[in-house]
C-alpha cells in the first residue's frame, strides 16, 4: 500500500500591519478601535476645538456674505453712482501712473510731485477735465480723466502755468498730449445719460479689475 506525498505547502508571512498617523499631531500610534484617528484625548479636544472654529469662520463668512447682499439691494442709485465714479477715477489714475506720466494741469512730473509734503488721501487725483458736476453724462468717461497732482486737483494754481488756471492749464497740456480732436469731442455735445442700477454695477466690477491688475504689476 503506498503512502500518497505529502505537499508542503510554504507559511504565508503576514505583512506587519502599518500604524497610522495621528490626524492632530502626526505621531503614529495603535487605534484601539476601529476608524480612530487621534491618539489621544488631548489631540480629540484640539481637533474638536479646531472644527468649531472652522464652523464658526464659515458661519461668519456666510453671514457677512448675506448682509453684503442686503446692503446692496438697499443701495441707492446715487449711492452706485458714487462707486463706480471712484472705481473709473482710481482706474485711470493708477494707468497714468503707470505710464510714468506727471500732473496733466501743472505738468509736474511723478518725482518731482513725490519730493513735496505728503497729503491725505496721497499725492495724486484722477481728475475730470471737465467737472462731473457741470457735465454729468462726462462723470464716467475715462477719457475725461487724466492725472493730477492733489494740489492741482484741489484748484490751487500755484504750479499752474504763468497766466493761466488750473483748468486752462489743463486744457492746454492736454491739448499737447492728446490732441486738439479729443478736446473738441469732450467739449461738444453730448446725450444725457441715463444709467440703472446693473450699468454701475459692471463698470465699478470692470475699473476695480483694471486697479488691481495694475496695483499687481508693482
Amino acid at each position: 500500500m503506498k503512502m500518497g506525498l505529502r505537499t508542503m505547502q510554504t507559511p504565508v508571512r503576514m505583512k506587519p500591519t502599518q500604524q497610522p498617523k495621528c490626524s492632530e499631531c502626526r505621531t503614529k500610534f495603535a487605534p484601539r478601535r476601529p476608524l480612530q484617528t487621534v491618539c489621544s484625548l488631548d489631540c480629540a479636544i484640539k481637533q474638536a476645538r479646531k472644527m468649531s472654529e472652522k464652523k464658526a469662520r464659515a458661519l461668519a463668512k456666510v453671514e457677512r456674505a448675506a448682509i453684503k447682499v442686503r446692503k446692496e439691494k438697499l443701495k441707492t442709485l446715487s449711492a452706485w453712482l458714487s462707486e463706480a465714479k471712484t472705481a473709473v477715477q482710481q482706474s485711470r489714475r493708477l494707468e497714468e501712473l503707470s505710464k510714468g506720466r506727471g500732473c496733466m494741469s501743472c505738468g509736474r512730473s511723478q518725482a518731482e510731485v513725490m519730493a513735496g509734503d505728503w497729503r491725505p488721501g496721497g499725492y495724486w487725483d484722477g481728475g475730470h477735465f471737465l467737472g462731473k458736476g457741470a457735465y454729468p453724462e462726462l462723470a464716467l468717461e475715462p477719457k475725461n480723466i487724466w492725472l493730477q497732482c492733489k494740489s492741482c486737483n484741489g484748484g490751487s494754481g500755484k504750479y499752474a502755468r504763468k497766466g493761466l488756471t488750473v483748468n486752462q492749464s489743463f486744457k492746454s497740456r492736454l491739448i499737447e498730449q492728446e490732441g486738439q480732436a479729443l478736446v473738441d469731442w469732450l467739449e461738444g455735445p453730448h446725450e444725457p445719460k441715463r444709467y440703472r442700477i446693473d450699468d454701475l454695477r459692471t463698470i465699478k466690477n470692470e475699473h476695480n479689475a483694471i486697479s488691481n491688475k495694475l496695483k499687481g504689476l508693482k
